[in-house]
């Protein structure tokens, strides 16, 4: 018994330096992006490992002013609402639609959907120009809003239907009994019920949507719809990078996506499970 105990305390014992050599490697980056954003250029540029010598909290105040913060935070904020908004509309319909109602064509376009995960970015981005241009919708915050949409669609769809898959069907058959119809039968008993995966597709596409560069990057060319990460980006040409702007800027992006994250961790979680146990 004691020896079953002590192999135990020793695996406990190993898992615990996994996970906090895990948790170093992940947070490592964000304390030296912190560390830096307190130093002068020069010192970023000669001693980037060290810790700052000098603390320059005007690095900030230089930040929110010269990206003009408050704009790309505004626009950005725009992009990721409505973009979160579509993704978990669109794929919490098409889910539960398709679990409700199987057919040959739900399978196939079931299939069409989650192989499109597959699909990389970069080969569809002059094609993606092109549409956006022919339809009157490129460089625009909708345009950026409608790609997200078509992009992010397959994961959610992935994620909810697993969570439909698990949601028992006579909710829904004792509701038509009572009355209801199609639309508030969605709406009042299953959305409410798809809360946790809804979450928890909210906090990774967010983290996603917010802190993306590539979109806003192709579709849009206007400063004043730039987003954060776009803004960011322009303080770095060929002939100069502003690192005591950019990194500044950095944190202060970070922040917001940050606090929603650890508010909602435990819902996060539950909604991964849920989404990953039937599907």
């Amino acid at each position: 018994m004691n020896g079953m105990n002590g192999r135990q305390t020793i695996s406990s014992m190993i898992l615990y330096v996994i996970m906090f050599i895990a948790a170093f490697l992940f947070l490592f980056p964000l304390l030296f992006v912190f560390l830096n954003s307190l130093k002068p250029l020069q010192e970023i540029i000669s001693h980037p490992l060290s810790l700052p010598t000098k603390l320059v909290w005007s690095n900030y105040t230089n930040a929110w002013k010269i990206v003009n913060f408050p704009l790309l935070f505004k626009n950005t904020f725009i992009v990721t609402l409505f973009s979160l908004l579509g993704i978990i509309l669109f794929a919490t319909m098409v889910a539960w639609w398709h679990v409700r109602h199987p057919s040959r064509y739900s399978k196939i376009l079931t299939t069409a959907i989650i192989m499109s995960i597959l699909i990389p970015f970069a080969s569809i981005m002059i094609p993606l120009v092109q549409v956006l241009g022919r339809i009157g919708i490129n460089n625009t915050l909708f345009g950026a809003v409608l790609t997200y949409w078509g992009i992010g669609l397959a994961f959610a769809y992935f994620l909810m239907r697993g969570a439909v898959m698990a949601l028992p069907a006579e909710l829904e058959e004792a509701a038509k009994i009572d009355g209801y119809g199609t639309i508030p039968i969605f709406f009042t008993i299953v959305l409410p019920l798809l809360a946790p995966t809804m979450m928890s597709v909210l906090v990774m596409d967010g983290f996603w949507i917010w802190n993306d560069v590539m979109v806003p990057l192709i579709v849009i060319n206007n400063h004043a719809l730039s987003t954060i990460q776009l803004g960011i980006n322009r303080l770095f040409g060929m002939y100069n990078s502003r690192w005591e702007v950019a990194l500044p800027a950095l944190v202060l992006s970070m922040i917001p996506i940050l606090v929603v994250f650890i508010a909602a961790q435990k819902k996060i979680m539950a909604g991964i499970l849920s989404g990953a146990v039937k599907g």
